[in-house]
């Protein structure tokens, strides 16, 4: 399966490795293809994958993934031609957050993912993801136990290939809550994890279901 992803920062960078080492073909994509700093990520993959522009990322890809900052997500989204991103499942790993005067949801009323459907009308957006650092979006590993990853969306199907991409990358243990309504609990599950890092002092930590 080809996977477009939208963005070449750190989490574009890792979700591309993580996937093209499941078996995947990737190009992930940027404003500057050709900047130097991609030149290794490139060397790294081979000819699994490569570094494109945005609209050839959504052109190629049959699941394209979102992984851009927020306060660059919409004009990104709204230069891409709309057929190129037309009935495909886009995975959002986005949050919008204000850090001034302490972390809180940049977002009334709404979130991040429904945002992402309401920009893309005839595209099945998933949230997921978005919950971890990128350092643990792939092959999460803790000795306490296997953290928990969350999914929403409106689609039944997008929802059964984002569950498994999610299996592909190492996560064993997937909860759907609900329609995209539900990534407002996402956005703030990632806030609260957040917090808890900085207070507890544990970088790199995510939540898990303890279960009998």
């Amino acid at each position: 399966m080809k996977i477009g992803i939208l963005g070449a920062g750190n989490v574009g960078k890792i979700l591309g490795k993580g996937l093209v080492k499941a078996g995947y073909r990737v190009l992930i994509s940027s404003q500057d293809p050709h900047h130097p700093k991609h030149f290794s990520w490139k060397q790294e993959i081979g000819e699994s994958g490569d570094v494109t522009s945005f609209d050839e990322a959504a052109q190629f890809g049959e699941i394209m993934i979102a992984a851009l900052p927020w306060s660059c997500l919409k004009d990104v989204l709204e230069s891409i031609h709309p057929a190129y991103l037309k009935n495909k499942t886009v995975v959002d790993v986005s949050n919008a957050v204000h850090f001034d005067n302490g972390l809180r949801l940049l977002l009334d009323n709404t979130s991040a993912g429904e945002i992402v459907q309401e920009l893309l009308p005839e595209s099945q957006v998933v949230k997921t993801l978005n919950t971890v650092s990128d350092k643990i979006m792939i092959h999460p590993n803790f000795k306490e136990g296997s953290p928990v990853m969350f999914i929403s969306g409106n689609d039944h199907t997008s929802k059964v290939h984002v569950r498994s991409l999610l299996k592909d990358l190492g996560w064993s243990t997937i909860v759907d809550l609900g329609d995209i309504r539900q990534s407002r609990l996402q956005e703030s599950i990632m806030l609260a994890c957040v917090i808890s890092e900085n207070q507890l002092q544990s970088p790199g930590s995510a939540f898990a279901l303890l279960r009998n």
